[in-house]
């Protein structure tokens, strides 16, 4: 009887560690359940797989546009001249003023002429009693009175004598600075009663109503630039764009840089233009009725050059290389690669693989 009851509470024991356990794993699946029917719980994915890429795409359109030439320059005058005297002397007056506008052949300087009116006078003088001395000769070898050598020796004093009064003539002529063409006068660098000479610059003189840019452009700009092209100068620091035209390219091409210097004039420029400033040349090369362009955001660089992804009618992308063209700071000519229709991408390339699904949003 004991041995009985012994194996009866083994048995007890090992049916209750049975139906403890079993207990255990019907609450874990519950849980399980539980857990898995929560709001907290991962969503599982949807059926056929990866879910499409977001991307935004244009639709390309054919457009005008024109092909150009760009380079970097400076805004320079046609027209410019440092004022010095010619000769050495004193300065009597000055009658101009920092900045102002001068008229061709308008008196800016005067330097002291006495010495000058002087010296004219005596040479005019000496000429009138060549000339006097002459007209004797001549008669006088008409008679016979005289002989060839003394008529020819009279010709030449007199030749002489003109030859002064020219020379006295310009001497004169250098005491006044005039200025050479219509302009702006720069600022006034002398007074009166200054002592200048040749080396000393009194001023400058700027025709800001002939200006123009000049450019270095690669030689094989050579076949699309020629003299008469419309262009476009753009100054930077004023954000101010103006119209030029093409009215020069240099006949020789430099050796050390393989480029062409390009001188694009600017037929009515702003007032605001200065000499000195720098200046963005385009010149107008070509004019396309129908161009593809993308924005620049949609190319994909390498090795092999430029491609872009562009999505098919299945929603599916393929990346497609294209020969680009024309360059602005935000768009790109494609002259090659794709046709007008194309959807391309610009936002989500980085996600996209060839063959995969996207989702086109606005």
């Amino acid at each position: 009887m004991t041995r009985a009851r012994g194996a009866i509470a083994v048995e007890g024991a090992t049916g209750a560690r049975e139906r403890h356990g079993d207990n255990v794993l019907v609450a874990a699946l519950l849980l399980t359940i539980a857990g898995c029917t929560s709001g907290d719980a991962p969503a599982a994915a949807p059926a056929g797989g990866t879910p499409p890429a977001p991307v935004r795409v244009v639709v390309l359109s054919p457009e005008p546009l024109d092909r150009s030439e760009e380079a970097v320059g400076v805004v320079s005058t046609l027209d410019s001249v440092e004022i010095r005297p010619e000769t050495s002397g004193l300065v009597a007056s000055v009658h101009f003023a920092d900045g102002e506008r001068v008229r061709k052949g308008q008196v800016l300087v005067r330097l002291r002429d006495a010495d000058a009116q002087a010296g004219l006078a005596d040479a005019t003088a000496r000429a009138k009693l060549a000339a006097l001395a002459l007209d004797r000769a001549r008669a006088l070898f008409a008679r016979g009175d005289v002989a060839q050598a003394d008529l020819d020796r009279a010709e030449a004093d007199d030749g002489l004598a003109r030859a002064a009064v020219a020379k006295a003539e310009e001497a004169l002529r250098r005491t006044t600075l005039a200025a050479p063409f219509d302009g702006v006068a720069g600022r006034r660098d002398v007074s009166p009663g200054q002592t200048v000479d040749p080396t000393r610059v009194l001023t400058r003189v700027e025709a800001l109503d002939r200006l123009a840019v000049d450019v270095s452009l690669p030689e094989p700009a050579l076949a699309r630039v020629a003299v008469g092209q419309p262009a476009s100068v753009w100054v930077e620091a004023m954000d101010l764009r103006v119209p030029g035209l093409v009215g020069y390219i240099a006949p020789r091409v430099r050796d050390e840089s393989r480029t062409v210097d390009v001188r694009v004039s600017i037929p009515t420029p702003d007032p605001r233009l200065r000499p000195g400033l720098s200046a963005t040349v385009r010149i107008v090369t070509a004019q396309v009725a129908e161009a593809l362009q993308v924005p620049t955001e949609a190319l994909v660089p390498s090795g092999a050059g430029m491609s872009v992804w562009v999505v098919a009618g299945d929603t599916t992308v393929s990346l497609k290389p294209v020969r680009t063209g024309v360059r602005s700071p935000d768009r790109v000519e494609v002259v090659e690669g794709l046709a007008a229709g194309d959807q391309v991408v610009v936002e989500g390339l980085s996600r996209l693989r060839p063959g995969a699904k996207v989702a086109v949003g606005p």
